[in-house]
């Protein structure tokens, strides 16, 4: 099951247009990134959980998905968060079969190895098994910490660990296990309190190391600062963009149903979804998305702007 149901506050006012996993990148939405992981994890049957702006995201995932994963969707009336999304789909018959469900958030850009964890989880019991990557930053998200025999034994808020501590980092991957699955209730509930803290009291909270790569897209500077790390020094332009041969658009994503006009100067941005550049008018490390149109002239310079698309 990928999680894609969110408001993501902290990310408006671009999620005020798109969904979170439904924001645009080199080579899709980023939603993309979770669909191939659990491809490569060896899956091929897929729920995809929506709420806000639920049409939007669900033809972003259609728009992402690789042909060989068989989709379907459970459309949340009111936002069930994590675990609460995985009873909903539960009790629709939609994660119906055998083995463990891999759960993956739909809101950043992953690749990870995940054998470890599914081997973890065959021999070791878990009720839920989670990845775990090494903590780079941890006073900016929780901290996990496990016992010797890879169960976890804490889970702390963000801050600086101790001498000696070695935190780690949870991407948004997990395992849980039917049982667990079984046990949920049916109505709005997290992750932490309806899946880890109960198989942790039961000493049968798992966690693992994995190798590879996880980057969150939070608010809208850590999507501006993923885009542009995933170009390098280039620029994309997507087929159905309008750029007048007079423009000069240095590194940036232009994405769909854009027009820039002569004399227009882009760089370090992200525009799309229906954006108008106007003649001469500068557009600087700024992220804008939908129907917006920069006036002739109009300098944008470090801002974030959204609209209907």
């Amino acid at each position: 099951m990928v999680l894609a149901a969110g408001r993501g506050s902290r990310l408006r006012p671009l999620s005020n247009t798109l969904p979170k996993p439904a924001l645009p990148l080199p080579g899709g939405p980023v939603i993309g990134w979770s669909l191939r992981q659990a491809v490569a994890a060896g899956v091929r049957r897929t729920v995809v959980n929506t709420w806000w702006l639920a049409e939007a995201m669900e033809k972003a995932v259609l728009s992402a998905a690789p042909s060989e994963l068989q989709l379907a969707f459970s459309r949340e009336k009111d936002l069930m968060e994590t675990a609460g999304g995985l009873a909903l789909a539960r009790d629709r018959g939609l994660l119906d079969g055998k083995g463990p469900i891999l759960v993956v958030n739909g809101d950043g850009i992953l690749n990870l190895d995940l054998d470890p964890v599914l081997s973890r989880h065959a021999a070791s019991g878990d009720e839920v098994t989670l990845a775990l990557l090494p903590h780079l930053a941890p006073e900016r998200w929780s901290r996990v910490f496990l016992d010797g025999n890879g169960f976890v034994k804490t889970i702390r808020s963000p801050g600086l660990p101790k001498t000696g501590e070695v935190p780690l980092l949870y991407p948004g991957v997990m395992l849980v296990s039917r049982t667990a699955l079984a046990a949920l209730p049916s109505l709005p509930c997290g992750a932490a309190s309806a899946l880890w803290e109960p198989a942790m009291e039961r000493g049968r909270l798992g966690g693992v190391v994995v190798s590879g790569h996880w980057r969150e897209v939070g608010t809208p500077n850590d999507y501006l600062e993923a885009v542009l790390a995933l170009l390098g020094d280039r620029g994309v332009f997507e087929p159905d963009a309008r750029i007048h041969p007079d423009a000069h658009v240095g590194r940036a994503y232009v994405g769909t149903r854009v027009e820039i006009s002569k004399g227009a100067v882009i760089g370090d941005s992200v525009i799309s979804h229906g954006v108008s550049v106007g003649a001469g008018a500068k557009v600087i490390r700024s992220v804008l998305l939908g129907r917006l149109q920069i006036r002739p002239g109009e300098t944008v310079v470090d801002d974030f702007r959204s609209a209907d698309i």
